[in-house]
């Protein structure tokens, strides 16, 4: 959250877990136990087990929280490799909980009065330990999605380890679910006036109509985060940053990213954009900014993204939440 005391301009705080939805508060993932026991066994034959169940991208639920059915109430698992079973952990109450996923047009009985939504949506909307189990969710079963099979030989691999790792019949080579870092970056103007300190935003080729957000970038094969934030404002917005500051992280499942967050201080004002990646590139003050905000000039990143995050920490309060 923005302190009172925090002045605009100041040395940038890091980002709280509140601005960070999908960084929510953490449950018990039985790491250790799930390496040396099958825990999804286990949950299976526990009557107290739960089960979040994916049907596509989207999980039931009702009255505002995520659907979470004992094991007995839930159709069992489906014979597609790429989408076993997966023991999540334990949450608070220490109820244990697996993953079960469904294709997306699968008609799944007992879910009649279920809603179902994505996790762009119901990220603010669940309790925090609830959103930590579905962005986990979500990133695991799009990776057995995607990973059925070994890079090495192409066998079909057996999940083992409760569901966190597969193993290639033929080879006998393991394989872990891939988290792949990516940095997004606010470059800003520094100065003794906040008033005349600026924030660089771009629009990308991807978007339609005047979204605008921070930079961002994978980071390559023998980078450093830091070195990808200079390299990244480089090729898309044609200047240098110095004073690169991590601000903070959270993963973004779209598939299976692990967002850096970063403040960088602009080399110069002469910002070009790509015209590739990045369409157009505007510095705004902080009253530009919030005025464009409010009567839609400018549409910007929404709560659930560290985008938003980083743009409110520079301004020092709230915008609205008009994007994703």
């Amino acid at each position: 959250m923005i302190s009172s005391q925090d002045r605009p301009g100041a040395v940038a705080p890091l980002l709280a877990d509140a601005q960070l939805p999908f960084a929510g508060r953490p449950f018990d993932r039985d790491a250790v136990a799930r390496e040396h026991s099958d825990l999804v066994a286990e949950a299976l034959a526990s009557p107290t087990a739960r089960v979040l169940v994916l049907r596509g991208s989207q999980a039931p639920t009702r009255d505002g929280a995520l659907a979470l059915p004992f094991v007995a109430e839930v159709p069992g698992p489906t014979d597609d490799p790429g989408r076993p079973d997966v023991y999540l952990g334990r949450m608070a109450e220490g109820a244990q909980v697996i993953l079960r996923t469904f294709r997306a047009d699968t008609q799944l009985p007992g879910f009649d009065d279920a809603r179902w939504e994505g996790l762009r949506t119901l990220a603010t909307a669940v309790d925090p330990e609830q959103t930590s189990l579905l962005v986990t969710a979500q990133a695991v079963a799009l990776w057995h999605r995607d990973h059925p099979r070994c890079p090495r030989c192409g066998a079909l691999t057996e999940t083992i380890r409760s569901g966190w790792a597969r193993r290639c019949p033929e080879d006998e080579s393991l394989h872990f679910p891939r988290t792949d870092p990516a940095i997004i970056v606010a470059v800003v103007e520094d100065g003794p006036d906040p008033s005349s300190q600026r924030i660089l935003l771009g629009r990308s080729a991807a978007w339609a109509g005047n979204r605008y957000s921070t930079f961002a970038g994978f980071v390559e094969p023998g980078e450093s985060a830091e070195q990808a934030v200079v390299r990244e404002v480089g090729e898309e917005a044609g200047i240098t940053v110095h004073t690169v500051q991590y601000q903070g992280s959270q993963p973004w499942p779209f598939p299976r990213s692990l967002m850096l967050g970063f403040r960088a201080l602009a080399g110069s004002d002469a910002a070009v954009p790509d015209g590739e990646e990045i369409l157009e590139v505007r510095w705004f003050t902080r009253e530009e900014l919030t005025a464009a905000a409010a009567d839609g000039t400018v549409t910007l990143p929404g709560a659930v993204s560290i985008a938003h995050a980083l743009i409110v920490s520079w301004l020092g309060h709230e915008l609205p939440e008009t994007w994703w």
